[in-house]
C-alpha cells in the first residue's frame, strides 16, 4: 500500500536451447519438465536476450515526470493539427466492363476487378503492381495474447475466429456506375454467428481513389469482439511500411507513449516467446506500402484508423508455440481496424481488460479508409 505498483518481471525467464532451426530461446516444457507453467515466466518488459519489448515505450512514458508527459501530449496534438489530406490527380473517365463473374473498372494507371463469386475485389492493380492476394474480408479476430488466454477471453469469444475464417458473402449490390465513379457493396454472414455480420462498400472514382467503408451490425447474445476491421494480404511480402501516426506498437490501452509523426519499419513480429497478437499502430492517418518499386497509399476518411502489417495471419501466429516454428514469410497481412480491444496487462492469470477498452458485440462499429491507386 505504501510502495505503489510494480512491473513484474523486468526480464523474460528463458533458456537457450538447440532446436530444429538452430539455437533459440526455450521456456517451461521445452526441456522435458512436467508439469509446467510453460511460458508463464515470459512476462518481462525486456526479452530474455536483453532486447526491449514494444511495451517499453509505454513504460518510459509513465515513468517520466508529469511535465514531460504533458509536453509530449501537446506536441502530438500540434503535429496532428498540421496534417493535411493528400491532393487528388485528374485522370481520364473510367472504363467499365461487365463480365459473367466480375465487374471490371479501369482508369489511368489503375484497374480493379470486383468479383461476384469471391465476395469482394479479387484484383487491385496500380501502375502495373498487383496488391491483392485474395479478396479482402471483414475482420473480427486476432491471435490471442497470453493475457487473453489467461483470463479466458480467447476461449469465451472463440466463435469470432470461426466467423471470420468461414464467413460467406451473402449479397452483392452495384450501387452506382458512371465514368466518374463506381460503387459496389458486399454483405457477409457466417454459420458461426447467426444474423447479418457486416458489409463492405467500395467506391472507386476517376482520380484513382478507392474508398472502403465497413460496418459491423451489432446483435444480442454474442460474446465480446476483439476488433472490427478489414483484412487482406499482399501477393508477396511488402518490403517496407511507413505510417503517419503514433510510433511503436500501440493499442487502445497502451498508446500514451507513442509520438505522433512519420514512422517506418520492415514488416516483422517481436520475439515473444509465444507468437501472439502484435504490431498494431493506433491513431493512423496514412499508411504507405512499398512493393516491387511501387507504392500503395492508404489514408483515413475523417477518423484515424488502427492498422498492422505483419508477415502472418492470426491463425498462423496462434498455431505456433515458438517463433521459430513459423514459416518463411510469403505475404504481408494488412489489418485495418475501426475498433480494437485493449490488451490489458494487469496480470496474465485472470484480470480482464478494463471496461473502457472492451468491445460489446451488441454495438455497431464502422471503418473508413481510402486507397490511392
Amino acid at each position: 500500500m505504501y510502495q505503489g505498483g510494480f512491473i513484474w518481471d523486468y526480464m523474460d525467464q528463458a533458456l537457450w536451447q538447440n532446436t530444429p532451426r538452430g539455437r533459440n530461446l526455450g521456456y517451461g516444457g521445452d526441456f522435458g519438465d512436467r508439469q509446467t507453467d510453460y511460458a508463464f515466466s515470459g512476462d518481462g518488459i525486456v526479452f530474455a536476450n536483453g532486447v526491449e519489448k514494444p511495451a517499453m515505450q509505454e513504460v518510459r512514458y509513465w515513468y517520466a515526470p508529469a511535465a514531460q508527459r504533458e509536453r509530449q501530449e501537446r506536441a502530438n496534438l500540434d503535429a496532428i493539427r498540421r496534417v493535411t489530406p493528400l491532393p487528388r490527380r485528374k485522370t481520364a473517365p473510367l472504363t467499365i466492363t461487365h463480365g459473367d463473374g466480375a465487374l471490371g473498372v479501369r482508369g489511368k494507371d489503375f484497374e480493379v476487378l470486383f468479383s461476384y463469386s469471391e465476395g469482394g475485389p479479387c484484383s487491385i492493380r496500380s501502375q502495373g503492381q498487383e496488391w491483392l492476394w485474395r479478396a479482402p474480408r471483414p475482420s473480427y479476430w486476432r491471435a490471442p495474447t497470453e493475457n487473453d488466454i489467461g483470463n479466458g477471453f480467447a476461449a469465451g469469444s472463440a466463435l469470432w475466429s470461426a466467423a471470420e475464417r468461414w464467413q460467406t458473402c451473402s449479397s452483392v449490390e452495384i450501387l452506382s456506375q458512371s465514368e466518374q465513379a463506381v460503387s459496389i457493396r458486399y454483405g457477409y454472414e457466417s454459420a458461426a454467428v447467426p444474423g447479418p455480420l457486416a458489409q463492405l462498400t467500395y467506391t472507386l472514382d476517376n482520380t484513382g481513389a478507392l474508398e472502403v467503408r465497413g460496418q459491423y451490425f451489432g446483435a444480442e447474445n454474442r460474446p465480446e469482439l476483439l476488433l472490427f476491421g478489414i483484412r487482406f494480404s499482399t501477393p508477396a511480402p511488402v518490403e517496407r511500411v511507413r505510417w503517419l501516426g503514433l510510433s511503436g506498437e500501440t493499442y487502445p490501452d497502451r498508446k500514451k507513449g507513442g509520438v505522433f509523426g512519420w514512422n517506418e519499419e520492415a514488416p516483422g513480429i517481436p520475439d515473444y516467446l509465444v507468437p501472439q497478437e502484435c504490431g498494431n499502430h493506433m491513431d493512423t492517418h496514412q499508411t504507405q506500402l512499398f512493393l516491387g518499386g511501387k507504392t500503395l497509399i492508404l489514408e483515413k476518411v475523417q477518423t484515424p484508423y488502427a492498422f498492422s502489417a505483419i508477415p502472418y495471419t492470426p491463425w498462423q501466429l496462434s498455431e505456433a508455440a515458438h517463433g521459430w516454428e513459423l514459416p518463411q514469410p510469403c505475404r504481408t497481412t494488412l489489418t485495418l481496424c475501426g475498433a480494437m480491444r485493449g490488451v490489458g496487462g494487469i496480470n496474465s492469470w485472470g484480470a480482464d481488460v478494463e471496461e473502457a477498452f472492451r468491445l460489446s458485440a451488441r454495438r455497431d462499429y464502422t471503418l473508413a479508409f481510402r486507397m490511392l491507386l
